[in-house]
């Protein structure tokens, strides 16, 4: 689903990988700077991607229950790269956690998006 974002700012990964649960491609990302607490109930999202030209970055814009948002930001040279997987090319869930992936434990909160899917900006090439 998708809607007109209202963010000034987006938010880097500080670390990101591949993996799959339950048969489903799922990309995680750790972001200490969340502004949204992870323990926080998804009611419902709507998500959009961006691409920033001068940055040459794509950007996740995420409202959350319809009174949050916040971005995240994919550039070609750092977490971008996570873009170019195979897995990136379909569906996939997200699952953003504010500890480090080293860190997380089966007990660690985080913010799960299903059914992302990222349309390619023909102007960003990549």
């Amino acid at each position: 689903m998708t809607y007109s974002p209202n963010i000034d700012e987006a938010h880097i990964p500080y670390d990101g990988g591949w993996t799959e649960d339950k048969g489903l491609t799922v990309l995680l990302l750790s972001i200490p700077t969340l502004p949204i607490d992870t323990n926080t109930k998804i009611v419902s999202f709507s998500y959009t991607w961006l691409f920033e030209k001068e940055m040459n970055a794509y950007v996740l814009c995420i409202q959350l229950n319809k009174d949050d948002e916040f971005g995240i930001l994919f550039s070609q040279g750092e977490a971008g790269q996570l873009l170019l997987d195979a897995d990136a090319y379909g569906e996939f869930t997200l699952a953003i956690f504010k500890e480090t992936l080293e860190e997380i434990t089966d007990n660690t909160p985080y913010l799960s998006f299903p059914k992302i899917i990222l349309n390619r900006n023909i102007q960003a090439g990549w």
